[in-house]
């Protein structure tokens, strides 16, 4: 019989492209993943009747330094002790810190509760990238991007209804703070539910290996590895310059509602979990140009935030980017571990991650002073577009010098659609 802690062996069967214990694992990163979505959408809107503009920027960077820190020491623990065990961990502090927001929502107390959150789902975030990944290294690389998206498809399905459920509720007359009890009820539950249901992906016998190690290993990742993080560099800090203020955009220059946004942003996440098993075979192709395709796509829909208006235009570039999305993560997680050996996957994921995020956080401050100076978030989007096609210069040119091996020959083949 296997055990939970024991590492279930590699076999033919597959449902949707994923073994079964992968989708074990699935299901509850679908249900930590509705444990966040549920009330992150509104917690700026929360937070604002109960502190300042100062004190609400203090804790959204407490949230973003807690997830920095967790992003690279999940990985480096998983590889250590197993993927299970690191996403039991995770739910500690985000149950805790749920809860202890609910029960106590007063400065300064807001930035520690929110860190302890964010710290842990880094945790979880990184599990989901590692486990596939470890599926990934038994399979020979076959079928990569299809397993890293299909993954996915529960977290995604879940971000897009958990604020359709949680809408209801308020409206039904739960408050606010009671979305944080709710969040930190399925964080018991993905707890509870990871320590009977899911199975370890990493067997003993690389956990031991990456034991005997090196615990630092940045040489270790590859050339081939830091190759593509400063290929990918400039596109991610793009993000940094734009993202956090999204909302923001949509709100006040496009003058969308925010309920209406809401339902944009639950169509979206839908239509990703909807691609995800697609968009996955479609990158298994070939995973450099569907990289190559993902970057200029992305730009060109950051370009139309900065351009367009209209709701049903705002729907529609927000379904199309689903798409990029889902080609993105299937193309770019397949290339980050192609040269990696199994007992580093999870450091390399996770560094990777480290690194990206550190210059998304740089370029959040500079993309409020380009909001400041210019006094119109459609310029932000316009210069971060622009950035974002430049940037597939220095992508292209890190592909070329990126060696995919046997990889690149893990084309989808004349498989049943279900296999």
């Amino acid at each position: 019989m296997t055990t939970p802690d024991r590492a279930v062996e590699p076999f033919v069967s597959r449902r949707g492209g994923l073994t079964g214990a992968l989708w074990r694992l699935a299901l509850v990163i679908g249900v930590a993943q509705f444990s966040m979505s549920v009330w992150t959408w509104q917690f700026g809107i929360l937070i604002e009747t109960i502190v300042e503009p100062w004190q609400m920027g203090l804790t959204f960077t407490a949230g973003s330094l807690a997830n920095l820190l967790g992003i690279p020491l999940s990985g480096y623990i998983s590889d250590f002790i197993g993927r299970r065990k690191t996403l039991m961990i995770a739910y500690l502090p985000m149950a805790v810190g749920l809860f202890s927001m609910f029960s106590f929502p007063v400065w300064p107390l807001f930035p520690f509760f929110y860190a302890l959150i964010q710290f842990g789902w880094a945790f979880v975030l990184m599990m989901a990238r590692a486990a596939p990944a470890d599926q990934v290294s038994q399979d020979g690389g076959k079928n990569s991007g299809r397993t890293f998206t299909m993954i996915l498809l529960p977290a995604f399905a879940m971000d897009g209804l958990s604020p359709l459920l949680a809408s209801f509720l308020l409206l039904s007359g739960l408050p606010q703070q009671g979305l944080l009890v709710l969040g930190g009820t399925g964080t018991l539950f993905a707890f509870i539910a990871s320590a009977i249901f899911v199975r370890e992906t990493l067997s003993s016998s690389i956990q031991k290996k990456a034991r005997s190690g090196p615990v630092i290993t940045l040489r270790g990742l590859g050339s081939d590895f830091w190759v593509l993080a400063g290929g990918l560099v400039g596109i991610y800090m793009t993000f940094g310059l734009t993202f956090p203020y999204l909302g923001n955009l949509v709100v006040e220059e496009w003058h969308v509602s925010t309920s209406t946004w809401g339902i944009i942003w639950s169509m979206s996440s839908l239509t990703i979990a909807t691609l995800s098993f697609f968009g996955g075979k479609i990158a298994d192709r070939n995973l450099k140009i569907s990289l190559l395709f993902a970057v200029p796509f992305t730009a060109l829909i950051i370009l139309g935030h900065a351009l367009l208006e209209g709701v049903f235009v705002l729907l529609f570039i927000n379904l199309l980017w689903g798409f990029g999305i889902v080609i993105w993560i299937a193309a770019e997680r397949s290339l980050i571990v192609q040269g990696v050996s199994e007992e580093k996957q999870g450091r390399a994921l996770s560094t990777f991650q480290a690194v990206m995020s550190t210059f998304q956080i740089m370029m959040m401050n500079v993309g409020a002073y380009i909001w400041t100076v210019s006094g119109n978030l459609r310029v932000l989007f316009f210069i971060a577009g622009v950035i974002a096609l430049v940037s597939f210069i220095p992508l292209a040119i890190a592909l070329r010098h990126i060696s995919l091996r046997e990889r690149e020959q893990s084309l989808a083949t004349s498989q049943d659609l279900w296999e």
